[in-house]
């Protein structure tokens, strides 16, 4: 039943043109609100949330992602609205765990943080500022957050302006007026829209590898992390690969900013990985810092020289690279987390847009880009969804899938054992009736303890074929260590001799019949 609804998603989405499609999110979602004129403001009425309050006049609304949340906004003024169930947790642990960036204080200043009691309602309110950015244009830099909870629902109201709130017409009016109602309308989702191959700025040989790898006709290919290439070590993957009777045509390779002007040794992972036949999944991240975010760094000019030659030195290797900028950005152990930078998903689209804009202009043809959430959001919360990251169909070419067997060794954290199918299944419908983007597992693997990873192999070998839309997967060929420099997760295919003749079997089997049902 489950594929029928994916292939209906499909047939329904292939027959949308771009303007049909718009035209169906502008009508769609203009029927989930209303707004009327309320004298010096305008009273919004949100239909799937229920609930009605006063906003700044003139406001432009946003309902594409109604079933998450509702931006109104205008030039000086953004105002995001978030009805959260909070049954499973409490007020206290919501707003907690939300405002948790507030501890960096070297990049927060607190202003005012305490309950008030408004329009018969008690309100917890935050209000903060960060400096300015100077590479964000018309930066809203000054927040204020408000939380009301309502029976089992918390409804978060988050202002951010250019100037002082209190510069703005303060906060109170928002509060004032505010009342809930039985919701009336179902919840509305954008589907993200594919760019056609032929507009994209690339040149022949990444279209002919995005069109063998990443076409509707494109059957699953494999990849591989091997940290040695790291190192330029290729000892470990060519044994692999000798064995297996099997190339890797995608390696994943990870790189960091850094804060000398440029990479140490881009050119030379890139020219490697190409002798050895390999394109790279080359990921970018900032790392965490005692003395601040580093995305506030990069907005503010930091890395520009950086980036300038980490741009140049991917455009004039010239061979096709998949670029996936800050991955797993809705967890909140990525320090470009919205978690980490006042809860504010603004900030990742504009550092994900300002990286993109140097190799717009250093003329790059080819780069493929990755957009890649976790499988799920730490926090799960509204405000940290993943669709408040996605930063527009012109800025992803592939929407990558990240979900990890992490095994038991933490079972007294609640860490489970999860087959292949319990981590992709729900995501890879859910993503497909999202976007139309083709699909990417951009690493997974299966950790050892807890279950029998042999099995959890062959279970995945013979559903993923299932998921036709996912066009490759790579495999996380390392580990994890635990504090003491134990290691914690194992997810190494060559464990066992049984593991290694598991995977030779099957990594060259045939992805369109069911051969190993």
């Amino acid at each position: 039943m489950k594929r029928f609804l994916a292939i209906l998603v499909l047939l329904t989405m292939s027959f949308g043109t771009t303007v049909a499609a718009f035209a169906e999110t502008t009508a769609v979602a203009s029927s989930q609100y209303n707004i009327t004129d309320a004298g010096t403001y305008d009273m919004f009425t949100n239909y799937v949330d229920g609930y009605s309050l006063n906003v700044d006049k003139g406001m432009n609304v946003d309902m594409r992602y109604s079933s998450v949340g509702t931006i109104l906004e205008n030039t000086n003024k953004r105002i995001e609205i978030y009805k959260q169930y909070i049954g499973n947790t409490s007020k206290a642990g919501y707003i907690n765990y939300s405002n948790k960036f507030l501890n960096n204080t070297n990049d927060h200043v607190t202003e005012y943080n305490d309950v008030q009691t408004i329009n018969g309602h008690s309100v917890n309110i935050v209000v903060w500022h960060r400096n300015k950015l100077s590479r964000v244009n018309n930066d809203k830099n000054y927040y204020i957050c408000m939380d009301i909870q309502k029976d089992n629902y918390c409804y978060t109201i988050f202002v951010k302006a250019t100037d002082p709130i209190a510069n703005l017409g303060g906060y109170t009016y928002l509060i004032n007026s505010f009342t809930t109602f039985t919701p009336t309308k179902p919840a509305y989702m954008r589907v993200a829209q594919k760019i056609d191959i032929n507009e994209k700025n690339w040149n022949d040989e990444t279209k002919a590898f995005y069109q063998n790898y990443f076409s509707d006709e494109a059957d699953l290919t494999w990849g591989i992390f091997e940290p040695d290439t790291a190192g330029f070590d290729y000892t470990q993957l060519d044994t692999y690969e000798n064995y297996y009777d099997y190339e890797f045509p995608i390696l994943l390779n990870y790189s960091e900013f850094d804060n000398t002007y440029k990479h140490p040794n881009l050119k030379q992972r890139l020219d490697t990985a190409y002798d050895h036949n390999k394109v790279l999944e080359l990921t970018l991240q900032t790392t965490g810092k005692p003395d601040g975010n580093m995305v506030y760094d990069v907005l503010d000019g930091q890395y520009d020289e950086f980036l300038r030659d980490y741009a140049q030195v991917v455009t004039e290797f010239g061979h096709p690279v998949m670029f996936r900028l800050g991955n797993e950005m809705n967890g909140d152990w990525c320090p470009y987390s919205s978690y980490n930078t006042s809860k504010d998903t603004t900030m990742y689209k504009e550092f994900y847009k300002y990286v993109y804009s140097f190799f717009e202009k250093a003329g790059a043809q080819n780069v493929i880009w990755i957009w890649n959430p976790n499988c799920v959001s730490f926090p799960n919360f509204n405000w940290n969804d993943e669709m408040m990251y996605y930063p527009g169909d012109k800025y992803v070419d592939v929407v990558g899938m990240t979900a990890y067997n992490t095994g038991t060794y933490y079972a007294s954290t609640g860490e489970k054992w999860h087959e292949f199918d319990d981590l992709y299944e729900g995501l890879y419908y859910d993503y497909c009736a999202k976007f139309e983007q083709p699909l990417m597992i951009t690493e997974f693997s299966s950790a050892s303890m807890g279950g029998d990873k042999n099995q959890w192999v062959i279970n995945m070998f013979n559903t993923i074929k299932n998921y036709d839309r996912i066009k490759a997967a790579v495999w996380w060929d390392g580990c994890d260590w635990d504090a003491n420099g134990n290691v914690a997760r194992s997810y190494f295919m060559d464990e066992s001799p049984t593991l290694l003749n598991t995977f030779k079997k099957y990594l060259k089997g045939s992805w369109d019949r069911d051969v190993y049902a």
